[in-house]
């Protein structure tokens, strides 16, 4: 992991811890976690579908997959109320659904790799955004932020500026860069999420 002062550090794909499906068909690994009471609070994590079939059960937890790599799959989903699809096709499409929800994947034409985020329903927020550059983004933290970050889906460029500090950084391909303070990100080359968890305002 490599840093410049407190502003940002870079996680590269070697750092990321591995773990098994919970239905043993494959394995994630695992980028950013945080737990309560044995509970998930959120999950970053990347992962290959190489078959079709049905996706793990993680009722209570609202997920964002984003398509990475492969040339796409179908989401079939079916809860109590209805019957949904999402067809990701394209690379960094993105699909929103219940971790409660039946899902299946069918695959379009061979292997592919997602990124997944989950985060706890009712306590935690997740705000997911793939970008191709030229992308800029301007990131606050509050007491209220858990993660803030960028996952690279290429070798990227990115240009941080807070303050009085300007940093320019090349990002690896599938590493996670964890931004610290508030700052403004400019994606200068390449493609890639960022992602933004926040615990819920208690009213």
């Amino acid at each position: 992991m490599s840093n410049h002062s407190n502003l940002f550090s870079v996680v590269p794909q070697s750092d990321y811890l591995r773990m098994p499906w919970k239905n043993g068909l494959g394995e994630t690994l695992e980028i950013a976690v945080s737990r309560e009471n044995d509970e998930v609070l959120y999950r970053v994590s990347q992962a290959a579908v190489v078959e079709d079939g049905a996706f793990s059960d993680f009722s209570g937890l609202h997920r964002t997959l984003v398509l990475l790599k492969g040339n796409g799959m179908l989401l079939s989903h079916k809860n109590a109320q209805k019957e949904y699809q999402h067809n990701l096709q394209q690379v960094l499409s993105v699909a929103h659904f219940a971790g409660g929800d039946s899902t299946y994947a069918t695959l379009s034409n061979g292997a592919i790799e997602d990124l997944n985020i989950m985060v706890r329903e009712g306590k935690v927020s997740s705000e997911v955004q793939a970008v191709f550059s030229p992308a800029s983004r301007v990131i606050t933290i509050d007491s209220r932020t858990l993660f803030t970050g960028f996952y690279a889906n290429s070798d990227c460029e990115l240009l941080v500026q807070s303050q009085a500090i300007q940093q320019s950084i090349a990002i690896p391909n599938q590493a996670t860069v964890l931004l610290h303070q508030n700052s403004q990100i400019t994606l200068q080359k390449g493609c890639g999420v960022f992602i933004v968890i926040t615990a819920n305002t208690i009213s």
